[in-house]
């Protein structure tokens, strides 16, 4: 991500209502994250380089090349986030972003998650991608709410 120009972020929060751990479990197990997000190949390890697989578009495909950079077991994760292809211009072309996930426990046992994604590009050209990407965060964050229950019975009966 470069730092020598300014960039925006987008900030999505909600509450979860299960345990951390759980939470923790639906963000960092590759096997989970695809079925609520993209295919992917994350290990919460530092350092580890992965691949987040969307849809290809024009010439892109589809794929986000991405770098741990940050684990604190059942607290915060955060990696790299970078794509897209020079013909790609309703969204700016490229992004080298940074995302993090952060994971707070509520009093009464439920998750506050905080989804940041930081680095894009002020350009005018990249406002396609920005407001997509804006509004792709609020709709995983619901649809991890919607897939948590069906998580947790997962593990609860070892299936």
């Amino acid at each position: 991500m470069a730092e020598d120009k300014p960039t925006r972020k987008i900030v999505a929060e909600t509450d979860v209502p299960y345990p951390v751990e759980q939470v923790w479990r639906a963000i960092t197990d590759s096997e989970y994250i695809a079925l609520w997000f993209m295919k992917n190949d994350l290990k919460p390890e530092f350092g580890h380089k992965f691949t987040f697989r969307s849809r290809p578009i024009e010439r892109w495909d589809g794929e986000f090349s991405c770098q741990v950079l940050d684990v604190e077991d059942n607290q915060k994760i955060s990696y790299t986030w970078k794509g897209g292809h020079e013909e790609l211009k309703g969204f700016g072309h490229f992004i080298d972003t940074i995302a993090t996930w952060t994971l707070t426990p509520n009093a009464d046992g439920t998750t506050h998650v905080v989804f940041e994604h930081d680095g894009f590009d002020t350009a005018e050209e990249a406002d396609g991608c920005f407001e997509a990407m804006s509004k792709g965060s609020a709709s995983i964050l619901r649809t991890l709410n919607k897939m948590m229950p069906d998580f947790v019975e997962e593990w609860a009966t070892g299936s």
